[in-house]
Parts: C-alpha cells; sequence; structure tokens
C-alpha cells in the first residue's frame, strides 16, 4: 500500500510511536553510545519526513477532493497526461478507429474492476477512497436486468447509494438498489424519454454529487452526452463508465472532445471482444480545471 493512501494522521501517529520507542530504547540501554543530541535530531527529522510525505494539497485541489498524494508524484501525473493528451488529439488513418486513438492518459492506481469478468464489468477508480463519503451516490443506466455491478458495489461500499435505470421494467435485488423504468434522452427524443436535469430533479439530488455514472445505452450516448454535459456543472457525475459503440467518425471523435472539454481525463480502455472490434469500454474521471492549467495550451479546459 502506498503512503499516499494512508491517512495523515495514521502515518503521524506512526511516526510519533516509533519516536518514542527510540526514546525508550536509548534511555534503558545504558551502553548505547549516542549523544545527548542524537536522538531529538532523528524524532525530529522523522517527523519532518512525515509532514512532507502527506502533504497532498496541490492533489486534493485538482482532484476536487478525490486524491491525496505527494505534490512531487502529482505534477509527474500533469506530465504524463500532457505527454498523451498530445497523442490523442493527432488524427491518424487506422480503418479501426479505436486501434490508436484515445489511450489513457491518467492512472488510477487502485483501479478495481467491479461486475462479473467480460462483457459487463467495469474498472472504477480508486474505488476504495468512496467509502469515507457518508453521502456517496452512484447511477447504473442500461443494466438490460443485469444486476452484477451494483452487487458488487454494494459489497464493496455499503454506504453508496445507488440507482438503475433501465427502459425496461426490472426488479433490483434487496437492499443492493432503487431500480427507475426511464429512458435517458432530452425528454423529447426518443419519445418518453427524461432529460439529465429532469431525472436528478424528480429524484432530488440536485443537492448531491454523483461519484459514478455507469452507462450502456446502446449508441444513444451520442445524442445524451451533448444534453448531459450542458446541463449544469455541480450535476455532472465525478466518473462514468460507458461502453462506446461504432458509428461515424466525425460523432465519436466529438463525443470525446466534450468529454475533454468539461475536465474528464480517460483512465481505462478496453476492447469489448463479445461485441466485436469496434466496441470498446471507457472509463473517464473528472478533475477540477486547474489540473490543465500547464497541461495544454489550447483553451478547451473550463
Amino acid at each position: 500500500m502506498s503512503t499516499s493512501s494512508i491517512s495523515p494522521k495514521v502515518q503521524l501517529a506512526v511516526i510519533v510511536l516509533l519516536s518514542i520507542l527510540l526514546i525508550w530504547t536509548y534511555k534503558s540501554c545504558s551502553p548505547l553510545s549516542v549523544s545527548q543530541s542524537t536522538v531529538p535530531a532523528l524524532v525530529n527529522s522523522l517527523l519532518n519526513i512525515s509532514l512532507n510525505d502527506t502533504n497532498c494539497q496541490l492533489s486534493l485541489v485538482e482532484s476536487d477532493g478525490y486524491f491525496c498524494e505527494l505534490d512531487s508524484a502529482w505534477i509527474e501525473r500533469k506530465h504524463v497526461y500532457s505527454s498523451q493528451d498530445k497523442e490523442n488529439m493527432k488524427k491518424r488513418p487506422d480503418t479501426i478507429y479505436f486501434v490508436s486513438t484515445w489511450e489513457p492518459n491518467f492512472h488510477c492506481s487502485h483501479a478495481r474492476r467491479m461486475g462479473i469478468m467480460g462483457d459487463g464489468g467495469k474498472w472504477v477508480c480508486d474505488v476504495y477512497r468512496l467509502r469515507s463519503r457518508d453521502d456517496c451516490l452512484i447511477y447504473s443506466a442500461g443494466s438490460s436486468g443485469d444486476f452484477a455491478f451494483e452487487i458488487e458495489m454494494k459489497k464493496f461500499v455499503p454506504n453508496c447509494e445507488i440507482h438503475t435505470f433501465d427502459k425496461n421494467l426490472y426488479v433490483c435485488p434487496t437492499n443492493v438498489c432503487t431500480f427507475h423504468q426511464v429512458i435517458f434522452g432530452d425528454g423529447i427524443q426518443p419519445d418518453g424519454s427524461k432529460s439529465w436535469t429532469s431525472i436528478i430533479q424528480e429524484l432530488k439530488h440536485t443537492n448531491r454529487f454523483i461519484e459514478i455514472l455507469k452507462i450502456d445505452i446502446e449508441g444513444g450516448e451520442y445524442a445524451f452526452f451533448p444534453i448531459l454535459l450542458n446541463s449544469n456543472k455541480n450535476l455532472l457525475p465525478r466518473q462514468i463508465l460507458i461502453e462506446v459503440h461504432p458509428t461515424n467518425v466525425t460523432l465519436v471523435h466529438a463525443f470525446f472532445e466534450r468529454l475533454r472539454s468539461n475536465n474528464y481525463v480517460i483512465f481505462s480502455k478496453e476492447n469489448n471482444l463479445y461485441a466485436g472490434p469496434y466496441f470498446f469500454e471507457f472509463a473517464f474521471l473528472k478533475l477540477n480545471p486547474s489540473f490543465f492549467n500547464q497541461s495544454h495550451n489550447n483553451n478547451t479546459h473550463k
């Protein structure tokens, strides 16, 4: 386990206990040839190391409170993002669109696959971090009656409230999620659909933060996401886990550009071999606009 995943208070407590043990050993072992000033100096040194190791203000701000890691490690993340982002923006003539486009540009050290192996499972960025969020909220759209993702998420983060949506009627497993028969759209198309904002308002979630949106709406993402991303920025989910379906290349590129311009990075990409070579699972993480300030020179982030 990395130091970035341990609470700063816990790290400091361990250092203090080790320091006390060192002082006790020094006082109880008279043959020890250590000067009177050595132990206090060593204790101060250890405390300084602890305090420096828990300096994570930059990552806290630029991840909107999701990460706490050394500034040096976070700055390296920014460099990696900047380099890969430039590659992602290059146009390449591959016949299979995703072969050399839109690669992951951010790494989640403790990403975990939730749900079944293969088709249906999703990679979640550092899901353990959600355990400390009492108001954790998760949306899952287009499950087609498969609740494996919801079941595993509820086991791993029981504090999270999960809402599942589908155009057909299903029943959530007991004490796992709340089901809603809803079609995601703009309220007009598809017929009988509801917009992202209206769904959140009806569920009285406007003052809550949606940690995860898992979504598979069989190609409907190209019509739905412009609506979602044009909604109130406070209503945008932190993570988006989605299967992207093949269509016109211009539409696909515009889909990724919209996510990029709304401060989403890509932390996972995998081919859905069950569906074929043109179907890919992507996972996005929303960061604070300040993360991108020195990443590249264009003004697409806002």
